[in-house]
Protein backbone atom coordinates (compact mmCIF):
# COMPACT_ATOMS: atom_id res chain seq x y z
CA UNK A 1 0.00 0.00 0.00
CA UNK A 2 1.82 3.19 -0.94
CA UNK A 3 1.72 6.58 1.22
CA UNK A 4 -1.81 8.51 0.53
CA UNK A 5 -0.06 11.11 -0.01
CA UNK A 6 0.22 13.36 -3.71
CA UNK A 7 3.40 13.93 -4.45
CA UNK A 8 2.93 17.10 -5.73
CA UNK A 9 0.99 19.03 -2.94
CA UNK A 10 1.99 16.93 -0.37
CA UNK A 11 -1.81 16.35 1.38
CA UNK A 12 -3.90 13.28 1.35
CA UNK A 13 -5.05 11.79 -1.57
CA UNK A 14 -5.76 8.45 -2.99
CA UNK A 15 -3.01 6.68 -4.56
CA UNK A 16 -3.35 3.64 -6.82
CA UNK A 17 -0.17 1.70 -7.86
CA UNK A 18 -2.08 -0.72 -10.70
CA UNK A 19 -2.10 -4.71 -10.67
CA UNK A 20 -0.12 -5.60 -13.88
CA UNK A 21 3.21 -4.07 -12.52
CA UNK A 22 3.16 -0.79 -14.26
CA UNK A 23 5.64 1.66 -12.82
CA UNK A 24 3.39 4.20 -12.47
CA UNK A 25 1.19 5.35 -9.40
CA UNK A 26 -2.42 7.25 -10.37
CA UNK A 27 -2.95 9.83 -7.99
CA UNK A 28 -6.55 11.60 -7.01
CA UNK A 29 -6.10 14.57 -5.59
CA UNK A 30 -8.86 17.06 -4.43
CA UNK A 31 -6.31 20.15 -5.48
CA UNK A 32 -3.70 18.71 -8.10
CA UNK A 33 -6.77 16.48 -9.63
CA UNK A 34 -6.54 12.95 -11.27
CA UNK A 35 -2.66 12.19 -13.19
CA UNK A 36 -0.12 9.51 -13.21
CA UNK A 37 3.36 9.94 -12.13
CA UNK A 38 6.20 7.78 -11.63
CA UNK A 39 6.81 5.85 -8.72
CA UNK A 40 10.73 6.99 -9.29
CA UNK A 41 9.49 10.42 -9.08
CA UNK A 42 6.46 9.56 -6.13
CA UNK A 43 9.16 7.88 -3.59
CA UNK A 44 12.04 10.24 -4.55
CA UNK A 45 10.84 13.71 -5.29
CA UNK A 46 11.82 16.24 -7.84
CA UNK A 47 15.52 17.18 -7.03
CA UNK A 48 16.25 20.76 -7.85
CA UNK A 49 12.70 21.37 -9.42
CA UNK A 50 10.89 20.63 -6.10
CA UNK A 51 9.79 23.89 -6.13
CA UNK A 52 8.68 23.89 -9.13
CA UNK A 53 6.04 21.46 -8.07
CA UNK A 54 3.06 24.08 -8.23
CA UNK A 55 3.58 24.51 -11.91
CA UNK A 56 2.75 20.59 -12.45
CA UNK A 57 -0.31 21.19 -9.91
CA UNK A 58 -1.58 23.86 -12.69
CA UNK A 59 -0.73 21.39 -15.51
CA UNK A 60 -1.95 18.38 -14.07
CA UNK A 61 -5.21 20.10 -12.15
CA UNK A 62 -5.87 21.55 -16.07
CA UNK A 63 -5.97 18.46 -17.82
CA UNK A 64 -8.05 16.74 -14.99
CA UNK A 65 -10.72 19.32 -14.94
CA UNK A 66 -10.84 19.00 -18.81
CA UNK A 67 -11.36 15.01 -18.50
CA UNK A 68 -7.89 13.80 -18.87
CA UNK A 69 -4.96 13.07 -16.80
CA UNK A 70 -1.14 13.92 -18.01
CA UNK A 71 1.47 11.19 -17.08
CA UNK A 72 4.15 12.89 -15.15
CA UNK A 73 7.75 10.35 -15.59
CA UNK A 74 11.54 11.04 -15.18
CA UNK A 75 11.54 11.54 -18.93
CA UNK A 76 9.32 14.67 -18.99
CA UNK A 77 8.76 16.54 -15.92
CA UNK A 78 11.28 19.25 -16.52
CA UNK A 79 9.95 19.78 -19.80
CA UNK A 80 6.36 20.05 -18.65
CA UNK A 81 7.63 22.65 -15.93
CA UNK A 82 9.47 24.35 -18.84
CA UNK A 83 6.11 24.85 -20.83
CA UNK A 84 4.67 26.87 -18.58
CA UNK A 85 6.57 30.49 -18.32
CA UNK A 86 7.63 31.84 -14.86
CA UNK A 87 5.16 34.65 -14.07
CA UNK A 88 4.99 37.66 -11.86
CA UNK A 89 2.64 38.79 -9.39
CA UNK A 90 0.99 40.77 -11.62
CA UNK A 91 0.25 38.41 -13.92
CA UNK A 92 -1.04 35.69 -11.31
CA UNK A 93 -3.06 38.95 -10.32
CA UNK A 94 -4.95 38.60 -13.33
CA UNK A 95 -5.29 35.31 -13.14
CA UNK A 96 -7.64 35.29 -9.59
CA UNK A 97 -9.35 38.25 -11.11
CA UNK A 98 -10.24 35.95 -13.84
CA UNK A 99 -11.26 33.26 -12.02
CA UNK A 100 -13.35 34.84 -10.00
CA UNK A 101 -15.11 36.42 -13.11
CA UNK A 102 -15.71 33.00 -14.46
CA UNK A 103 -17.18 31.43 -11.16
CA UNK A 104 -19.76 34.69 -10.37
CA UNK A 105 -22.71 34.38 -12.83
CA UNK A 106 -24.84 37.21 -11.31
CA UNK A 107 -24.01 40.58 -10.48
CA UNK A 108 -25.04 40.65 -6.78
CA UNK A 109 -23.54 37.04 -6.48
CA UNK A 110 -20.89 36.47 -3.94
CA UNK A 111 -18.58 33.56 -4.77
CA UNK A 112 -16.66 30.79 -2.60
CA UNK A 113 -13.53 29.35 -3.64
CA UNK A 114 -11.49 27.06 -1.41
CA UNK A 115 -7.66 28.68 -1.45
CA UNK A 116 -6.56 25.23 -0.64
CA UNK A 117 -8.24 23.35 -3.17
CA UNK A 118 -7.96 26.19 -6.23
CA UNK A 119 -4.68 27.67 -5.95
CA UNK A 120 -3.41 25.58 -8.71
CA UNK A 121 -5.41 27.04 -11.09
CA UNK A 122 -3.98 30.30 -10.50
CA UNK A 123 -0.58 29.18 -10.72
CA UNK A 124 0.24 30.26 -6.93
CA UNK A 125 2.22 28.69 -5.41
CA UNK A 126 0.54 27.88 -2.59
CA UNK A 127 -2.91 28.84 -0.70
CA UNK A 128 -1.06 31.43 1.24
CA UNK A 129 -0.08 32.39 -1.75
CA UNK A 130 -3.51 32.56 -3.27
CA UNK A 131 -4.63 34.69 -0.24
CA UNK A 132 -2.34 37.19 -0.36
CA UNK A 133 -3.24 37.99 -4.45
CA UNK A 134 -6.88 37.93 -3.56
CA UNK A 135 -6.61 40.40 -0.66
CA UNK A 136 -4.45 42.54 -3.17
CA UNK A 137 -7.20 42.61 -5.63
CA UNK A 138 -9.87 43.83 -2.30
CA UNK A 139 -7.09 46.70 -1.66
CA UNK A 140 -7.27 47.75 -5.51
CA UNK A 141 -11.13 47.59 -5.16
CA UNK A 142 -11.46 45.06 -7.86
CA UNK A 143 -12.99 42.91 -5.66
CA UNK A 144 -15.13 43.06 -2.83
CA UNK A 145 -15.73 41.16 -0.03
CA UNK A 146 -18.29 40.84 2.48
CA UNK A 147 -18.07 41.61 6.14
CA UNK A 148 -17.01 38.90 7.58
CA UNK A 149 -13.78 38.78 7.15
CA UNK A 150 -13.16 36.17 9.94
CA UNK A 151 -14.12 33.38 7.16
CA UNK A 152 -12.14 31.35 6.00
CA UNK A 153 -12.13 31.71 2.42
CA UNK A 154 -14.36 35.10 2.48
CA UNK A 155 -16.92 35.17 -0.01
CA UNK A 156 -16.22 37.76 -2.90
CA UNK A 157 -17.30 39.46 -6.22
CA UNK A 158 -16.35 41.85 -8.54
CA UNK A 159 -16.79 45.50 -8.61
CA UNK A 160 -17.99 47.19 -11.66
CA UNK A 161 -13.36 48.08 -11.98
CA UNK A 162 -12.77 44.41 -11.44
CA UNK A 163 -15.66 43.65 -14.21
CA UNK A 164 -13.98 45.71 -16.78
CA UNK A 165 -10.18 44.61 -16.05
CA UNK A 166 -11.38 41.26 -16.41
CA UNK A 167 -12.66 42.13 -19.72
CA UNK A 168 -9.32 44.13 -20.73
CA UNK A 169 -7.46 41.05 -19.46
CA UNK A 170 -9.91 38.16 -21.95
CA UNK A 171 -9.41 40.28 -25.00
CA UNK A 172 -5.44 40.21 -24.21
CA UNK A 173 -5.53 36.89 -24.25
CA UNK A 174 -7.51 36.26 -27.06
CA UNK A 175 -11.13 34.86 -26.94
CA UNK A 176 -10.36 33.04 -30.18
CA UNK A 177 -9.67 29.86 -31.43
CA UNK A 178 -7.29 30.85 -33.95
CA UNK A 179 -3.43 30.02 -33.71
CA UNK A 180 -1.07 32.11 -35.83
CA UNK A 181 1.77 30.03 -37.27
CA UNK A 182 5.44 31.62 -37.87
CA UNK A 183 7.71 29.71 -39.98
CA UNK A 184 9.87 29.30 -42.73
CA UNK A 185 8.02 29.49 -46.15
CA UNK A 186 10.03 27.03 -47.87
CA UNK A 187 9.63 23.69 -49.45
CA UNK A 188 11.78 21.59 -47.27
CA UNK A 189 9.53 22.40 -44.38
CA UNK A 190 6.13 22.63 -46.52
CA UNK A 191 4.89 18.76 -45.26
CA UNK A 192 6.09 20.02 -41.48
CA UNK A 193 3.06 22.89 -42.19
CA UNK A 194 0.75 20.13 -44.08
CA UNK A 195 1.34 17.16 -41.81
CA UNK A 196 2.79 18.30 -38.57
CA UNK A 197 1.58 21.73 -37.22
CA UNK A 198 -1.57 22.17 -38.85
CA UNK A 199 -3.29 18.38 -37.92
CA UNK A 200 -1.43 19.03 -34.05
CA UNK A 201 -3.43 22.51 -34.09
CA UNK A 202 -6.93 20.97 -35.69
CA UNK A 203 -7.03 17.81 -33.16
CA UNK A 204 -6.40 20.16 -30.55
CA UNK A 205 -9.87 22.48 -31.60
CA UNK A 206 -7.31 25.33 -33.24
CA UNK A 207 -7.57 27.09 -36.49
CA UNK A 208 -4.48 26.95 -37.49
CA UNK A 209 -3.36 30.73 -39.80
CA UNK A 210 -0.44 30.95 -41.83
CA UNK A 211 -0.28 34.61 -43.25
CA UNK A 212 0.91 33.62 -46.68
CA UNK A 213 -2.17 31.41 -46.85
CA UNK A 214 -4.78 34.70 -46.28
CA UNK A 215 -6.06 36.69 -48.88
CA UNK A 216 -5.67 40.22 -48.54
CA UNK A 217 -5.16 43.56 -49.65
CA UNK A 218 -2.98 44.99 -47.00
CA UNK A 219 0.30 46.02 -46.11
CA UNK A 220 1.72 42.32 -44.83
CA UNK A 221 3.38 43.95 -41.72
CA UNK A 222 -0.40 45.43 -40.33
CA UNK A 223 -1.65 42.18 -41.31
CA UNK A 224 0.30 40.00 -39.70
CA UNK A 225 -0.10 42.46 -36.79
CA UNK A 226 -3.36 42.13 -36.20
CA UNK A 227 -3.47 38.64 -37.13
CA UNK A 228 -1.96 37.95 -33.91
CA UNK A 229 -3.79 39.99 -32.44
CA UNK A 230 -7.03 38.06 -33.17
CA UNK A 231 -4.91 34.73 -32.19
CA UNK A 232 -4.91 33.56 -28.62
CA UNK A 233 -1.90 31.06 -29.56
CA UNK A 234 1.52 31.53 -31.27
CA UNK A 235 3.40 28.62 -33.04
CA UNK A 236 6.64 29.58 -33.59
CA UNK A 237 8.69 27.38 -35.98
CA UNK A 238 12.54 28.31 -36.11
CA UNK A 239 13.96 25.73 -38.26
CA UNK A 240 15.69 28.22 -41.02
CA UNK A 241 16.27 30.90 -38.81
CA UNK A 242 14.07 33.16 -40.04
CA UNK A 243 13.75 37.07 -38.79
CA UNK A 244 10.41 36.94 -39.36
CA UNK A 245 9.30 34.21 -37.36
CA UNK A 246 11.41 35.95 -34.47
CA UNK A 247 9.83 39.47 -34.38
CA UNK A 248 6.15 37.55 -34.89
CA UNK A 249 6.74 35.48 -31.73
CA UNK A 250 8.20 38.05 -29.61
CA UNK A 251 5.17 40.24 -30.69
CA UNK A 252 2.91 37.65 -29.17
CA UNK A 253 4.98 37.59 -26.05
CA UNK A 254 4.71 40.68 -25.68
CA UNK A 255 0.67 40.28 -25.74
CA UNK A 256 1.22 37.89 -23.00
CA UNK A 257 0.34 35.24 -25.45
CA UNK A 258 0.82 31.33 -25.10
CA UNK A 259 3.77 30.96 -27.31
CA UNK A 260 5.40 27.25 -28.55
CA UNK A 261 8.54 27.23 -30.04
CA UNK A 262 9.65 24.12 -32.32
CA UNK A 263 12.70 23.57 -34.66
CA UNK A 264 13.63 20.57 -36.96
CA UNK A 265 16.44 18.61 -35.48
CA UNK A 266 19.43 19.50 -37.60
CA UNK A 267 18.96 23.59 -37.04
CA UNK A 268 18.43 23.27 -32.78
CA UNK A 269 22.13 24.58 -32.86
CA UNK A 270 21.78 27.50 -34.40
CA UNK A 271 19.28 28.69 -32.62
CA UNK A 272 18.91 32.18 -31.75
CA UNK A 273 20.73 33.04 -28.19
CA UNK A 274 17.69 35.25 -26.78
CA UNK A 275 15.32 32.37 -27.35
CA UNK A 276 17.60 29.44 -26.28
CA UNK A 277 15.91 29.45 -22.76
CA UNK A 278 12.70 28.92 -24.04
CA UNK A 279 12.13 24.78 -24.10
CA UNK A 280 11.52 24.08 -28.39
CA UNK A 281 10.15 21.01 -29.31
CA UNK A 282 12.47 19.32 -31.68
CA UNK A 283 11.63 17.21 -34.34
CA UNK A 284 13.06 14.60 -36.98
CA UNK A 285 9.45 14.05 -39.22
CA UNK A 286 6.27 15.92 -39.71
CA UNK A 287 4.37 12.83 -37.60
CA UNK A 288 6.96 13.35 -34.72
CA UNK A 289 6.56 17.04 -34.88
CA UNK A 290 2.46 16.32 -35.13
CA UNK A 291 2.54 14.53 -31.88
CA UNK A 292 4.91 16.44 -29.94
CA UNK A 293 2.87 19.59 -30.78
CA UNK A 294 -0.33 18.56 -29.76
CA UNK A 295 1.06 16.83 -26.54
CA UNK A 296 2.55 20.13 -25.73
CA UNK A 297 -0.71 22.11 -26.12
CA UNK A 298 -2.11 19.69 -24.02
CA UNK A 299 0.17 20.57 -21.20
CA UNK A 300 0.28 24.33 -21.72
CA UNK A 301 -3.04 25.42 -22.58
CA UNK A 302 -5.68 23.73 -19.73
CA UNK A 303 -8.86 22.47 -20.97
CA UNK A 304 -7.68 21.77 -24.85
CA UNK A 305 -9.09 18.22 -25.70
CA UNK A 306 -6.50 16.22 -27.92
CA UNK A 307 -9.00 14.22 -30.91
CA UNK A 308 -6.79 11.42 -30.91
CA UNK A 309 -8.37 9.96 -34.67
CA UNK A 310 -7.93 12.61 -36.01
CA UNK A 311 -4.08 13.08 -34.96
CA UNK A 312 -4.00 9.57 -36.24
CA UNK A 313 -3.37 8.03 -32.96
CA UNK A 314 -5.09 5.33 -31.16
CA UNK A 315 -6.65 6.26 -27.96
CA UNK A 316 -5.50 5.13 -24.54
CA UNK A 317 -7.92 3.49 -22.01
CA UNK A 318 -8.43 5.35 -18.79
CA UNK A 319 -6.87 3.42 -15.78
Amino acid sequence: MPNQICPLCVKQASVIVPSDGMFMRFVECSTCGRYAIDMQLADSGFDEANDKRHVLSYLTRGESDAGRFLKIKVDNFKAMIGSVPDETPLEKLDRVLLLYSKTQKWADQYVELDFNANYPLVLARDKEEFQALKENLVQQKLLQATSDRLARDWRIRLTPDGWKRAKEIAKLQGDSDQAFVAMWFHDSVSQAWTDGIKVALEATEYKPLRIDQVQHNDKIDDRIVAEIRRSSLLVADVTGQRPGVYFEAGFAKGLNMDVIWTCRETDIGTVHFDTRQFNHIVWREPTDLKLQLADRIAATIPGRRIDEARLGRPTTPRP
